[in-house]
């Protein structure tokens, strides 16, 4: 990780300015999201795709910072997944790098559903239900992705 990486990590590491750049980003200036309540979360990502012949293959990336945010919505908990990708330069693949790391988080989410169903014993009601272990009724966290430019050209 060259040195710009490591500042600008830092950087957006702090509660604070994680929670500026999304209100100021999403919700046009206002106080949406605080900074207490971002919880930072590992930003390995790993996938486990089929190669060819049935063979897995591993896929690990590793994203800049990640945090879960709570926050309440009509008397409700709202949780999402909130991450940012740094650039210090231009990268012009960046929309297709931050759908892999969100797929990802997607994939994992499932996995880790259909693992609870399959722990609490819980009984496919459909086809579908069995075949992807993800009934109807789960729900998955939204994940949003930004990516901030840090670079000095246009």
């Amino acid at each position: 990780m060259g040195k710009k990486d490591t500042v600008t990590k830092k950087y957006m590491e702090d509660n604070a300015t994680f929670a500026d750049v999304f209100n100021f980003l999403i919700y046009d200036e206002r106080q949406v999201i605080k900074p207490e309540q971002l919880k930072a979360v590992d930003t390995t990502e790993i996938a486990l795709p089929y190669g060819g012949k049935n063979e897995l293959v591993s896929i690990q990336k590793l994203r800049d910072v990640a945090k879960l945010v709570v926050a309440m919505e009509d008397e409700n908990a709202a949780y999402c997944l909130l991450a940012v990708e740094n650039q210090s330069e231009i990268h012009e693949a960046m929309p297709p790098k931050n759908m892999l790391y969100d797929a990802i988080d997607y994939v994992a989410q499932v996995d880790d559903i259909s693992k609870a169903h399959i722990q609490n014993g819980d009984k496919p009601k459909t086809s579908s239900d069995y075949l992807s272990g993800f009934y109807r009724s789960d729900k998955l966290l939204p994940v949003i992705t930004l990516t901030l430019y840090f670079g000095a050209n246009k």
